[in-house]
Formats: structure tokens, C-alpha cells, sequence
């Protein structure tokens, strides 16, 4: 990461402002916050770190693995990747989450890039050949920028507790002096979650959290939302 384009394009892959969409997503806060789970700072960082933990063990173990596919020119099994994350999301709302900024994603890469695996992921993911999940979009995209496996897997945490974060400014009782400071204080406990995941296999991905899907499934049946999930 001494390569200034290779560190722009991480930024600009991690921006929140990046649109594929994750800013309509709240990965269950917005119900945990109407159930009185998430009220302050101290639940807030509880909860974010949850997310944090099982994005590490499920989402970024996939995109590891299909960056690594991708460099050995191994196709099936970014698809392989694919489909074993999507059989990780319990509920509804996250595979939408998954496949829908997943295919804005892979849509604004294949607009970006002019790269013959990005066309093909792009095809397939059109054609609902394969479901397009957003962490190994990412993947593919990194490993075709000769981007990392540690800045793919930095990039996925950020993008994980900012969603988390950014929405808690609008349904929680916090400021942005508490969002940044639970931020920072995450990131200090991620080279050990990296090392972690960057060992795991497909089969290995594991998310128990069984309170977050029970929160997801109330969330569906909502009537007052201002997020998907």
C-alpha cells in the first residue's frame, strides 16, 4: 500500500458515498434501537462490534477467498464463494442486502474497469446465474486492482461498523464524537480478527448471532422504517 493509486482506490471503494446503495442498510440497528437494545454509546459499541465480528467470520472469509480465486484464475470458485456466503444470511433483508448493493457494485466496476473476469462476474450476476453478494463483488474487484487481502478485509470492516455508525446519528441518542470514537476503538482489535479470518475456509464461515436475526425478523413485519434492514 506505498502505491498513492492503489491507497486512492481503497479510499474510494470504502467511501460511504460510494453509490451502491449501503446507506439504505442499518444491519438490524434500527429495530435494536426499537426494542431498547441500542440506547446509548456503551449498547452502541456492543452492538457494532457484533457486526463487526460477524462480518469478519462470514463476509470478509468470502471475499478472501474469491480475491485469492480470482489471482489463480480459479472462476468457479468465486462462485463457489458466492453462493456458500449467501447460505450464511438467515433472513430476508440481509440477502437483499447482499444482492442488491452486491449487483450495484458489480455493475459500477465492470463501468470503471475494462476487464475481461469483470465482465464475465457481470454477466453471470446479471443473469442470476450466480448470487452477486456484495463482499466478493468486492473481491473480484479488489484482486483486478491489485489490491491487498488486508486492505480488502480493512475495507470491509470500515464499510460494516460505518453502516452501523452512520445510521445510530439517526435513530440513536449519540454524537459524532461517540460514533468516531467507537470507531477507533474497533480498529484496534483488527489485526487479530484478520488473522482469523485470512485462516478460515468456506465451510468454517459461521454467524451466530441468533438475537440479530430474531431483530431482522421483526424488522420485516415493521411498519415505521427508515431503513431495508
Amino acid at each position: 500500500m506505498n502505491d498513492p493509486t492503489l491507497m486512492l482506490r481503497m479510499l474510494q471503494f470504502a467511501d460511504s458515498a460510494f453509490p451502491i446503495g449501503s446507506f439504505a442498510f442499518s444491519d438490524g440497528l434500527e429495530a435494536a434501537v426499537a426494542e431498547g437494545l441500542v440506547r446509548d454509546a456503551a449498547t452502541l459499541a456492543c452492538y457494532t462490534d457484533e457486526i463487526v465480528r460477524r462480518t469478519a467470520t462470514t463476509d470478509a472469509v468470502a471475499a478472501l477467498h474469491a480475491a485469492s480465486a480470482c489471482r489463480c484464475n480459479d472462476y468457479p470458485a468465486v462462485c463457489k464463494a458466492d453462493g456458500a456466503l449467501l447460505r450464511t444470511k438467515l433472513n430476508d433483508e440481509a440477502r437483499t442486502m447482499q444482492r442488491r448493493t452486491g449487483r450495484k457494485l458489480t455493475e459500477l466496476a465492470v463501468a470503471l474497469f475494462d476487464n475481461p473476469l469483470l465482465q464475465r462476474w457481470h454477466a453471470d450476476v446479471k443473469a442470476e446465474r450466480t448470487p452477486g453478494c456484495c463482499p466478493v463483488a468486492q473481491g473480484v474487484l479488489f484482486a483486478v486492482c491489485g489490491l491487498s487481502d488486508d486492505a480488502l478485509f480493512a475495507t470491509l470492516i470500515y464499510g460494516a461498523a460505518n453502516r452501523v455508525l452512520n445510521a445510530a446519528l439517526r435513530c440513536v441518542r449519540v454524537s459524532h464524537i461517540d460514533t468516531q470514537r467507537i470507531l477507533t476503538e474497533l480498529a484496534t482489535g483488527i489485526a487479530a480478527l484478520y488473522d482469523e479470518a485470512s485462516d478460515m475456509e468456506l465451510d468454517e464461515m459461521h454467524a451466530f448471532s441468533p438475537q440479530l436475526d430474531l431483530l431482522a425478523a421483526l424488522h420485516e413485519k415493521g411498519t415505521g422504517r427508515m431503513f431495508m434492514n
